[in-house]
């Protein structure tokens, strides 16, 4: 069988492959084709065919058959190799590997893989969301905004539009946020201040500039606890395909979801869904649902983006303290 000569390092790929005789084995490596050639291979030509006693195979640009042919029939120096000692597919398990030596298998990358996306950064919210959800003229101090509510406007029954407007009247002096109190979800997630989210493979936690805030959302399938009210909800989540679902219940009526008066019972209930669209950004959805304020359910939606700044960490905004002074008479 006549058999066109390798050119360069291939002339001698297997030449050194006498090292079979000499019984080099090694334990079974990350790419199948790597023990196949540490059986065999490695002693002349290096580890992962970088050369040594003879040049370099790697990176191999010849296919499977054509190295199989030469493996076979052996060339100059290189004896032949039996199957018994390299079987077909060994071979081409060879050439597989020796074509990018620093990469895992296909099937190892898959099982390396996080099983979710990693939220983990510091995030922030850039829009007028945090001064009203909807659509809004600019005030003294207070950018103008379009709406991140889906549909424009929020569904309010008709007898919570008195109340809506008696907080939009007050908010200088009735918005909790500014006595200090905890924002509530979703208002803590597009306030102007950053927070950062640390993710574990049972739950994340998310850390908040504004009054050290914390959230807790358990991701290992427990629960809701028994009812109760809190500032902040009850956090659980669960992932559907690369989105995290979050749902939160047992708020109480104390928080609004921004700074214009726009308000709730304590029969809210809000499901959030964050999304990894891109490695700098999350899309961010909160449905909301409250019979006792809402004709029907309605949703918010806005991208937050990675603060990218380097040597960035979560300062402090001591709300409590602002607060207090504000309170003491010059």
């Amino acid at each position: 069988m006549n058999i066109h000569p390798l050119e360069g390092t291939m002339r001698v790929t297997v030449a050194c492959c006498i090292s079979l005789l000499i019984g080099v084995h090694t334990a079974w490596a990350q790419h199948p084709g790597e023990a196949a050639y540490e059986k065999v291979c490695v002693t002349c030509h290096g580890p992962q065919g970088a050369g040594g006693l003879a040049p370099a195979l790697a990176p191999m640009s010849y296919d499977a058959d054509y190295v199989l042919a030469i493996v076979r029939e052996g060339f100059g120096q290189m004896p032949p190799i039996s199957a018994r000692e390299l079987n077909d597919d060994e071979v081409a398990q060879v050439v597989e590997y020796l074509r990018d030596p620093s990469a895992a298998p296909a099937a190892e990358q898959a099982e390396a893989a996080p099983e979710h996306p990693d939220l983990s950064g510091i995030w922030q919210a850039v829009n007028a969301a945090s001064w009203n959800v909807e659509a809004h003229n600019a005030e003294d101090g207070v950018p103008a905004g379009l709406s991140v509510v889906v549909g424009e406007t929020i569904p309010y029954r008709e007898d919570a539009l008195a109340q809506r407007r008696e907080n939009y009247e007050n908010r200088m002096e009735d918005d909790p946020v500014r006595q200090c109190f905890l924002p509530g979800v979703p208002r803590i997630m597009y306030m102007p201040f950053p927070f950062q989210i640390i993710q574990t493979p049972d739950h994340l936690v998310m850390t908040f500039e504004f009054a050290h805030a914390v959230r807790i959302i358990y991701t290992d399938g427990s629960p809701h606890p028994l009812p109760n009210d809190f500032w902040m909800g009850d956090s659980r989540g669960h992932w559907e395909g690369d989105t995290l679902v979050i749902d939160n219940t047992y708020f109480n009526d104390q928080t609004w979801f921004d700074a214009s008066g726009n308000y709730h019972s304590n029969q809210l209930h809000v499901v959030e869904r964050l999304t990894l669209a891109g490695e700098n950004h999350i899309v961010y959805e909160a449905t909301i649902e409250d019979p006792e304020v809402f004709t029907r359910p309605w949703t918010i939606r806005m991208p937050l983006y990675r603060r990218l700044e380097e040597n960035l960490q979560i300062l402090d905004y001591d709300c409590v303290d602002f607060f207090l002074d504000s309170l003491v008479e010059p």
